[in-house]
């Protein structure tokens, strides 16, 4: 037995739109390249794929800042 759901035909519709843009792969390029432009022409930084550095400074800045259930145990 197969497992269903039910949407809204327009949902559905723009569903079926945002795949086919999202495996379009020279637009993701495309677009990726402009956000990189951008973001240089605005920070003066150039972000290359490794983000790393980036990723861990916002995890750890979330970590200290951020006020958790566990804060309190």
């Amino acid at each position: 037995m197969k497992e269903t759901i039910e949407i809204p035909v327009d949902e559905y519709n723009a569903m079926k739109e945002e795949i086919a843009l999202l495996r379009d792969q020279p637009l993701l390029k495309k677009v990726n390249r402009l956000v990189e432009l951008l973001y240089e022409e605005k920070y003066g930084l150039f972000m290359d794929d490794d983000t790393s550095d980036l990723a861990n400074t916002v995890i750890g800045q979330n970590y200290t800042e951020q006020k958790s259930a566990w804060d309190n145990v």
